[in-house]
């Protein structure tokens, strides 16, 4: 049995230490060198397993004999030169196929192929070195302990493979650790009888060509040294390359103008500068996610926004306690080799002050700085819906008396202080509860809750202490008013109708004469009566066929050629003669005709502009009761379709009142877009203008009211608002159109600016036969340089 096993008697146990640490080295470094190939692919992981398998043929050979040093006489030792050559040759030759299986086999797998092929390159290695001494030696070794070294090789091979396969990161060392176990073991098991080997050397013949033990050791350790001396080189450079990369990354992230989160979940690993400083404080402390976002942890949507990948606008909560509102982007991704929870946050505080600002600009009235009609109807309605209040609501409606005849005689600009002069003296005058607006050009509107009784006195009142003498001293025109008033009943709810009885109330106080107060009294309501005739008249026009359309040219202001018509509806009356829009289209809406005379105008102008010649487009307008009386979409398709017009020629035109029906206009105007129908928002910036509109739907175009268009010459308030809508189309990529254009400094004033597309009688006024160019003024007026 004791020949079975390897003596050691007289080893120098020294070496064998030497030879361990050797070994280690060398299975640490191939190690790392096998995870990095299997990272990479193709010529790069080739040449990377290529230099790991010399690194581990060369280590494995070096550490046998280092260890061969510790035999009794191994100094006197010799060994066959192509026998030794061969085996650093085999190690290094068969750790390529080695480490290249290893790179292939996927994690987790129990495939032993990794390690019988190591025990192939080790024990090949190590036995063709013990040949290489003589072939005593080799005789020296039972068969027994050959199988057997091979196989306990064999053992710590394949679980310093299932190591590697199953650990991450530094773990993956006691990979080579259990590695250098299968080496040592192999080797030691392997090892001949010393007495047999050196009575073997002894009847060596001498002609043979031989190497002595501490030369090999040298050449060997030399070229460890070397390989390894590279090895760390690239490794040096592989981390200077990473801390650059490293740095170049948080360069990057820190250029960013979002706040940027990585995130457990739970835990903020790291951040961005733009999000410590959106968030108050710095970044050396640990901080919870729920410290600034607690919304996100209790409700479960910071998954939600994962799953959904649509941003959510949050309360984020500052390190001072300040709460901003923020949009948040979420998804997972990967973070230093680990899946992580990747944040954007967008401070929305700018965003929400511009917004607001249009908003307010958009209900505000210019000149007097009080609301506008649309603020008035809106704030009207919400006042009668009210059930807390106790009393009526009252909206008076105050007009200035030859207001005109002012504006003639003293000049535009002394009118508007005029407007001024009154909107200050009925702050001064209504309650502060009070809901005040400019309606018109030179009427005011005030609604307030008051007593039945103290109704009339207070209409007087307004009378009697807006009778002032005119600014500057002009008192040849003193400034009197004439008041109509109406009181809502209790089943009222719509501010539009009361304000429009108080209108018939302040005719009638106008019709005897100034200065003279009214309430409504349907009793006196000619209007009403005028107005229950033109609803049948409207109906028998659509059956008659007295209905026509024209056409007004929309010109580009790039060449100045012509891109489309908008379709305007137009009425001549058999003993009306021709009525004006204005007069017909509101009352077409409150009676339900709306749909009907709005399906016609659809169906005639694509009949029409499909016979045009040139290929321009057409351009409708659809009435926000449209949306809910009839199904638009169907209605348009069919018209197409009968018309044979691409649907690419006909654009829609909504205001920005269509957004307050309900959430589905989103929904219809999807279909609309779907059926590859242009969209566009008109008269922009006089209704309930809000960037969400914007930022909900893409439209194609934006029309700028014409109100706007006709003021921005002579005042900036209205200038700053057309500046204000072109930036914000050329942001959104979304073409900009003025409307009302009637002069060439506006065209000039417009073109300066890159608006897109311009309309108004400068360019061409409406007409029922379609124009193939502009008017010859808009053609020989100079560009702006």
């Amino acid at each position: 049995m004791s020949d079975n096993l390897p003596e050691f008697t007289g080893y120098n146990f020294t070496f064998a230490f030497g030879a361990l640490i050797l070994c280690t080295l060398t299975m640490l470094i191939a190690v790392r060198m096998v995870c990095r190939a299997a990272m990479v692919k193709g010529r790069s992981r080739q040449k990377r397993l290529l230099f790991s398998a010399c690194i581990a043929g060369n280590g494995v050979w070096a550490t046998h004999f280092v260890a061969m040093l510790g035999c009794a006489h191994s100094l006197a030792t010799t060994y066959q030169a192509p026998l030794t050559i061969l085996s650093m040759f085999v190690a290094m030759g068969l750790f390529v196929p080695t480490w290249w299986s290893e790179c292939q086999t996927p994690n987790r797998s129990l495939s032993p192929r990794t390690a019988l092929l190591m025990t192939v390159a080790v024990g090949g290695m190590h036995y063709i070195g013990i040949a290489a001494m003589t072939g005593a030696a080799q005789e020296s070794i039972p068969p027994f302990r050959i199988i057997l070294s091979l196989a306990v090789g064999f053992v710590f091979f394949y679980a310093g493979t299932l190591l590697l396969r199953q650990q991450h990161g530094r773990r993956r060392s006691l990979a080579a650790i259990v590695w250098v176990l299968g080496v040592c073991s192999l080797h030691f098991m392997g090892m001949p009888h010393s007495s047999l080997t050196h009575q073997a050397m002894s009847g060596m013949p001498q002609h043979i060509a031989s190497l002595s033990l501490a030369g090999m050791v040298g050449a060997g350790a030399s070229i460890f040294l070397a390989l390894a001396s590279i090895f760390l080189l690239l490794e040096y450079q592989s981390a200077k390359r990473k801390i650059e990369d490293s740095t170049r990354a948080r360069n990057f992230a820190d250029a960013a103008l979002e706040g940027l989160v990585v995130t457990t979940g739970s835990v903020i690993l790291d951040a961005n500068s733009a999000f410590w400083n959106l968030a108050g404080t710095k970044s050396k402390s640990t901080y919870q996610l729920k410290t600034f976002f607690p919304v996100l942890t209790a409700e479960d949507i910071l998954q939600k926004l994962i799953k959904e990948e649509t941003p959510r606008e949050i309360q984020m909560i500052r390190h001072d306690g300040e709460r901003i509102p923020v949009e948040i982007y979420a998804r997972e991704s990967s973070w230093r080799g680990k899946p992580r929870t990747i944040l954007a946050i967008i401070d929305l505080r700018a965003r929400k002050e511009t917004e607001a600002t249009i908003k307010e600009l958009a209900i505000t009235d210019m000149l007097t700085g009080i609301g506008n009609r649309s603020f008035f109807v809106a704030s009207l309605t919400d006042l009668l819906q009210d059930k807390t209040r106790n009393n009526p609501v009252v909206v008076f409606l105050v007009d200035i008396d030859r207001f005109k005849n002012i504006n003639e005689t003293c000049g535009h600009a002394m009118g508007d202080k005029v407007l001024s002069h009154i909107a200050k003296r009925l702050q001064i005058l209504v309650p502060q509860d009070a809901i005040m607006a400019r309606i018109a050009g030179d009427e005011f509107a005030v609604a307030c809750v008051l007593s039945p009784d103290d109704v009339t006195d207070f209409a007087s009142y307004l009378a009697l202490e807006l009778k002032i003498p005119l600014p500057d001293g002009h008192d040849e025109l003193p400034v009197s008013v004439s008041v109509g008033f109406a009181v809502s009943d209790d089943d009222m709810q719509d501010g539009g109708q009361l304000l429009h009885c108080s209108g018939i109330a302040l005719l009638a106080a106008k019709q005897s004469g100034r200065g003279n107060v009214r309430e409504y009294d349907s009793s006196f309501d000619s209007a009403i009566q005028d107005r229950i005739r033109l609803e049948r008249e409207i109906q028998r026009g659509i059956e008659r066929d007295e209905f026509f359309l024209e056409y007004q040219p929309i010109m580009s202001t790039h060449d100045r050629s012509l891109v489309g018509y908008e379709a305007l509806v137009r009425w001549q009356h058999p003993e009306r003669g021709r009525v004006p829009p204005d007069q017909f289209i509101g009352i077409a809406e409150e009676c339900g005709l709306i749909a009907q005379l709005g399906e016609w105008v659809v169906r005639r102008a694509c009949r029409d502009a499909a016979s045009w010649q040139n290929g321009l487009n057409v351009s409708v307008n659809v009435s926000p009761i449209q949306f809910t009386t009839s199904d638009l979409p169907e209605v348009i398709k069919s018209a197409l379709d009968d018309s044979g017009l691409t649907s690419n020629r006909l654009s829609i035109e909504i205001t920005e009142s269509t957004f307050l029906i309900g959430n589905q206009i989103i929904d219809i105007l999807k279909r609309l877009r779907a059926l590859g129908v242009g969209i566009v928002m008109d008269d922009f910036g006089t209704g309930y203008s809000s960037l969400s509109h914007l930022r909900n739907f893409q439209f194609d175009k934006v029309k700028i009211d014409r109100s706007f268009i006709w003021d921005m010459i002579k005042r900036p308030h209205a200038a700053a608002i057309v500046d204000v809508i072109l930036f914000l189309g050329r942001r959104l990529g979304v073409d900009i159109v003025a409307e009302g254009i009637e002069t060439s400094e506006q065209l000039a004033y417009l073109q300066e600016r890159s608006c897109s597309l311009v309309q108004g009688y400068f360019i061409g006024r409406p007409s029922q036969t379609i124009a193939e160019k502009p008017r010859e003024e808009v053609l020989e007026s100079p560009v702006p340089a």
